[in-house]
């Protein structure tokens, strides 16, 4: 029954982002395939989540398991660019099409290309 460090900052978190998302208790327990009972107690501060649970919360919340792992204090915090790169995966991985795909690569190629035009002229 492991638990994790920064229950606080957790906390304080997962009412940020259910707010964002004008979620209940009820709308994450059901999102999440959890017990309504387990947030509230996470919200309450009779508990701290368990790394099964916060997998569960990103999977319902589409964020990637080690941002919320980093932020429940199981994995150290990111620089800005690294946290950036562990996000920009996590959305490209979960690109199914193929035609998707193509059009992510390239308009990420235009990007760079623009960025490497801008720098030449200045």
């Amino acid at each position: 029954m492991s638990s994790v460090g920064n229950h606080r900052k957790f906390k304080d978190w997962l009412l940020r982002e259910m707010s964002k998302r004008e979620w209940s208790q009820a709308d994450l327990a059901r999102a999440a395939k959890l017990n309504r009972a387990v947030i509230n107690k996470l919200l309450n501060g009779q508990s701290t989540p368990r790394p099964t649970t916060l997998e569960s919360i990103a999977r319902a919340f589409k964020i990637p398991v080690e941002g919320i792992f980093r932020i429940a204090g199981l994995l150290p915090e990111l620089t800005e660019p690294e946290g950036f790169l562990e996000e920009a995966i996590h959305h490209i991985k979960q690109i199914q099409s193929p035609r998707r795909q193509a059009t992510a690569l390239a308009l990420i190629k235009a990007l760079i290309s623009e960025e490497t035009e801008e720098e030449e002229k200045g």
